[in-house]
């Protein structure tokens, strides 16, 4: 298997014959995990967890917008993309199971330190979690049980066009600059003798919004898409994971996700369900399996008006929390008595009955 660099210089570069299978985005995160083979042991998936969303349609390179580009696109996407697969090809050695951390708390002064430099390199807001084991993908595996999270902004102008090659521009800006992050991060972790292991910025090995969601973050709305206060949905999430077992997650703190009423502003609005070009939100959310979650895109029908339509988009501008201020969509829903108080059931460990193996 060719190295991220070279598979992502083949999509932008080769000519693709046009009734061929397009170029895959699978194979280049299958070439990022395969470093989890590094690992003598690791901390596993619940066997209720479901595998990761594919990326792949399976659509020929004819129909893909991203292969078909003229040159001079082309020529805007190489700064995005080859910072992008350089940082996490990087990311990805440092799974090499070979690092040996010599801490396991941080001080109060660590964390604020910590924080004050993901800022400055461009997080917007961050969060802690202990991975729970249904928020590992199936086949996946973690080296740390504890995440940091974190939150990059898209600019909201050139998503007002989505789908267009603009608004892609903007979403390939944020995936590389959440790769630099987390490698920055993951490395300042090491230096300070914590382990630190930086999340895949495309794709990963664990279940994003919702990690982000448990730490408090944001609540995830009815476009699948974690909803938070500023950025509403414009934005991105990926995570560093470590060993640093006192964390201020909310857990530890004894506060609570005060975010969930968004799931009741989603069951009144449904606007990203009117919007989407192909009907890919279900009207209800779904039971996704027996673990408690629930599903709400249908990812089949997404996937191919994705991958022919610049990574679509479509429900993330229409969301009224990416138009509007949080404060504002709050106080004028939270004014209506009127209101639906449906929710989307929150997992949690309760919800969930392992079978047992064996």
């Amino acid at each position: 298997m060719s190295n991220p660099l070279t598979q992502i210089a083949n999509i932008l570069l080769r000519k693709h014959e046009s009734d061929k299978p397009g170029p895959s985005l699978d194979a280049i995160l299958a070439s990022t995990d395969k470093h989890l083979a590094n690992f003598d042991e690791l901390i596993q998936p619940s066997p209720l967890s479901r595998p990761r969303t594919p990326f792949d349609s399976g659509l020929p390179a004819s129909e893909m917008t991203m292969a078909t580009l003229p040159l001079k696109d082309k020529l805007k996407v190489i700064p995005r993309a080859i910072p992008l697969m350089l940082n996490m090809q990087i990311g990805a050695r440092m799974y090499d199971g070979k690092f040996d951390p010599i801490e396991t708390e941080a001080s109060p002064q660590f964390i604020e330190e910590f924080e004050a430099m993901a800022r400055e390199l461009g997080a917007k807001d961050i969060g802690y979690v202990k991975v729970p084991d249904y928020a590992i993908f199936e086949g996946k595996g973690l080296p740390c049980e504890y995440a940091i999270v974190f939150t990059v902004e898209m600019e909201k102008e050139p998503l007002e066009s989505a789908p267009s090659f603009d608004c892609q521009l903007e979403v390939m800006d944020g995936y590389k600059r959440m790769a630099h992050i987390s490698k920055k991060l993951a490395k300042h972790l090491r230096k300070a003798g914590y382990d630190g292991y930086p999340g895949t910025a495309l794709g990963g090995i664990t279940d994003y919004p919702l990690l982000a969601e448990l730490a408090g973050l944001g609540a995830i709305g009815y476009h699948g898409l974690l909803i938070s206060p500023g950025e509403g949905a414009r934005l991105r999430i990926n995570t560093i994971y470590t060993n640093i077992t006192n964390l201020p997650t909310i857990e530890a703190t004894g506060e609570k996700n005060k975010h969930l009423w968004v799931r009741d502003f989603c069951a009144m609005c449904k606007k990203c369900i009117r919007q989407c070009p192909v009907d890919a939100i279900y009207d209800e959310p779904v039971p996704r399996g027996d673990n408690g979650g629930m599903q709400t895109i249908d990812h089949a029908t997404c996937r191919d008006y994705f991958t022919r339509n610049f990574g679509c988009g479509v429900c993330l501008v229409v969301c009224p929390f990416s138009q509007a201020s949080y404060e504002k969509v709050h106080a004028k829903f939270k004014g209506n008595p009127d209101a639906p108080q449906f929710r989307i059931p929150v997992i949690s460990i309760d919800d969930i009955n392992v079978v047992p193996q064996g």
